[in-house]
């Protein structure tokens, strides 16, 4: 995947862009979290006008992943409001996408999402089944398959919303309680043979780059080191393990974490310019 580290980046530094996505999706205002070079595989904050329509029949070379974060939005009938999830693979038929009041769009795409008119076929491997149709309003928190290692010490819970049990591609969002933070405030290391990326909703997550409140993004390679994370108030994000299934492995030695780093984002040159410093978030006093 040649995808750069990306830790972290604030969506609310990142334009709005048109002509970033092909086809009619080149309308849509646009801000580009993470890109393949190679693929056109994509990760991007969509932004639908109120009164956007698209009508035909159509289908996408790429599955397209997506969570609502504001407003509503219509495929082929299905409202998605706020807090739905949806998993479309490749092949997937469009018929009608429309908004009538607007929306903001968590979208991810495998390949480059080149569009073809007519009718298209998805794979009928169970594997990459999709998920037409997710509230997760409707779906219950659970403490299942999480690394006592991680929660020791924290309030932690998951919603699944995509598991692909051959390649282990997985879909989930995490909730983390406030004030969490190890033992002394001293904690290994982590790294998974797989990439993880994250975008938070809500809340603060703190590591050795910086404090990533909701609007904050990454995307980790295989085999990064990365933590010790704390959180002051809590936090809410959607998380994605990709291209390999999720194992922790842990440092030999332990590092000290902290409330209040230096800002220390890891960051491709095309986002060095725009994300060099920390961004002004409003406090509420």
């Amino acid at each position: 995947m040649a995808r750069p580290h990306i830790e972290f980046v604030q969506a609310q530094a990142l334009p709005w862009e048109t002509g970033v996505l092909p086809g009619a999706a080149g309308e849509l205002q646009c801000k580009r979290l993470s890109m393949d070079s190679e693929t056109g595989a994509c990760s991007v904050l969509l932004r639908y006008p109120a009164g956007w329509q698209r009508a035909g029949l159509v289908h996408l070379a790429a599955a397209y992943e997506f969570f609502v974060l504001d407003g509503e939005l219509e495929i082929n009938g299905q409202i998605y409001g706020l807090d739905c999830y949806g998993y479309l693979p490749a092949g997937f038929n469009f018929r009608s996408t429309t908004s009538r009041a607007g929306a903001v769009v968590l979208a991810f795409f495998d390949a480059h999402p080149s569009p073809t008119l007519g009718q298209g076929e998805m794979a009928e491997d169970p594997n990459l089944a999709a998920v037409p149709y997710v509230n997760l309003h409707d779906l219950p928190w659970s403490t299942e398959g999480i690394d006592p290692d991680v929660s020791r010490g924290r309030y932690m819970a998951h919603k699944r919303l995509r598991h692909n049990p051959a390649t282990g591609d997985t879909t989930f969002v995490l909730e983390g309680g406030a004030h969490s933070h190890a033992e002394g405030w001293q904690e290994k290391e982590l790294r998974h043979p797989c990439v993880e990326e994250m975008y938070l909703l809500s809340g603060d997550i703190t590591g050795p780059q910086g404090v990533i409140r909701g609007g904050g993004y990454f995307w980790r390679p295989p085999d990064i080191w990365h933590g010790p994370f704390v959180s002051r108030m809590g936090y809410l994000g959607v998380f994605r393990f990709l291209g390999g299934h999720h194992v922790n492995i842990w440092s030999e030695e332990k590092r000290t974490s902290s409330l209040n780093p230096q800002y220390n984002p890891i960051l491709p040159d095309e986002l060095k310019a725009i994300a060099a410093k920390p961004v002004e978030i409003p406090n509420p006093f």
